[in-house]
């Protein structure tokens, strides 16, 4: 017998180990797999994933059964979940309050810088110059600002 010989029935006895070792496999996951995925699903997956898909349901159903439990989740009453809503509600309406304060405030600074400006534009009308002066001031003032805190809030 030459060395090709040898090599080529040791290639066929690993493939018909290998198609064996298939066979043993896919009957096992068969086997298992009854009662656990019903026939029609099971020939819907392609034979390939077959397997994933049995060990998959079965790993989900054992963490299901044997449930990892946080030793505080145990001790949690429905008094603390009760206590639990209640602070979140009341932070809920604190934030509400204090978003209506910080509106309103915006809402009292835009009022006295239009009152400002009504009140120069009254009083100046005489120094046309000097008004644009100064209200050319006041936007380039209002618009820097305005840069520097967008600036800040995408930071």
């Amino acid at each position: 017998m030459t060395k090709d010989d040898m090599n080529s029935e040791n290639d066929v006895q690993v493939t018909a180990n290998s198609i064996e070792k298939e066979e043993i496999k896919s009957e096992k996951t068969n086997i298992d797999s009854e009662g656990i995925i019903p026939d029609e699903i099971l020939e819907a997956i392609p034979e390939e994933e077959r397997g994933k898909v049995v060990s998959i349901i079965k790993q989900s159903m054992f963490s299901g059964i044997s449930r990892r439990s946080n030793p505080i989740a145990d001790k949690i009453t429905p008094d603390h979940i009760t206590t639990l809503i209640s602070n979140s509600d009341e932070n809920d309406k604190r934030d509400r309050v204090e978003r209506k304060s910080e509106r309103n405030y915006n809402l009292i600074l835009i009022v006295i810088g239009l009152l400002f400006i009504g009140f120069l534009i009254v009083y100046l009308q005489s120094n046309l110059s000097l008004l644009i002066t100064i209200i050319t001031a006041i936007l380039s003032f209002i618009g820097g600002f305005g840069f520097g805190k967008s600036q800040k809030s995408s930071v």
